[in-house]
């Protein structure tokens, strides 16, 4: 890790260099908006964990669902920055970094439940962050003396983490307690290509708004259970078979579940793929 960091530190270090010898441009790019994404595996096992109590309810007397949905992860909000080098009115080079983040709180995932006479409050809060860290290439179009539409598409690596809990306290006290927290972690390579329109209101100081689609499928997560021991994340299925129902699950495990209990096992899957619509500012050094 130490030697990536220098590298990076050096090639960057160059490019500096290169650009002042050149009289090449150098911007800075500060942007923020909206994204959304498409975790499938997650929202399964929301959905599931869910229909459980759905299930149970229906068929048991001891327990009663009485209102509430958990929602699905589709929204988040997006962080940009990113150093910008021009060759020329049409070429530049970004090299950028980013945070994304996404989650679902308690609220956003509340269920309420009657269980042996005593109402309960049920949630599934859920998180997800990622560092994409990009190299772009830009192409500006100049529509006017102060105006310019543009064309990027980049490739680089993706650092995402995943935070999953469940938290249950009765209606009556004020804290939930956590029964169960993962947190896992991977990276991979991604690819994104966008279009934006500039303004620069004077030469060191301008405006842009881009939309961006981002291909990032993140696998291979490694983390912690709520023991703190060490597996991967796994998505799957497993069987209640006092529901006879077979319910769909995420969660951080030391080996691959197996047996006739369980189906569809894989490693699990967080498809941060989607459009983000960010706004910024461009300053010129």
């Amino acid at each position: 890790m130490i030697k990536k960091k220098a590298a990076l530190s050096v090639f960057i270090g160059l490019i500096l260099l290169c650009s002042l010898s050149y009289g090449m441009d150098i911007r800075l790019r500060l942007a923020s908006g909206l994204l959304t994404l498409n975790p499938e595996d997650i929202n399964l096992a929301l959905a599931g964990w869910q229909q459980e109590f759905e299930t149970r309810s229906e068929a048991f007397d001891y327990m009663d669902y009485i209102s509430g949905e958990a929602a699905e992860l589709r929204l988040g909000i997006q962080f940009e920055a990113e150093l910008l080098f021009s060759f020329s009115s049409r070429l530049a080079v970004g090299l950028s970094g980013g945070y994304d983040y996404a989650e679902l709180s308690e609220e956003d995932t509340l269920l309420t439940i009657v269980q042996d006479g005593v109402t309960y409050n049920v949630a599934r809060p859920t998180k997800i962050s990622a560092y994409p860290f990009v190299l772009s290439a830009y192409y500006f179009i100049p529509l006017s003396s102060r105006l310019s539409a543009y064309l990027r598409a980049g490739a680089g690596y993706v650092l995402a983490k995943y935070v999953g809990r469940e938290a249950r306290k009765m209606e009556s006290e004020t804290r939930y307690v956590y029964p169960r927290v993962e947190t896992a972690d991977a990276g991979r390579t991604g690819f994104l290509g966008g279009l934006g329109l500039g303004y620069q209101f004077d030469p060191s100081f301008g405006f842009f708004i881009e939309a961006t689609a981002l291909s990032a499928r993140v696998s291979r997560f490694k983390g912690e259970d709520t023991a703190q021991q060490e597996g991967s994340l796994f998505a799957f299925e497993e069987y209640i078979p006092d529901l006879d129902f077979w319910q769909a699950k995420i969660g951080v495990l030391t080996e691959a579940p197996a047996g006739s209990g369980y189906r569809s096992v894989r490693e699990a899957v967080i498809d941060l793929s989607g459009f983000s619509v960010k706004m910024g500012i461009v300053l010129k050094f």
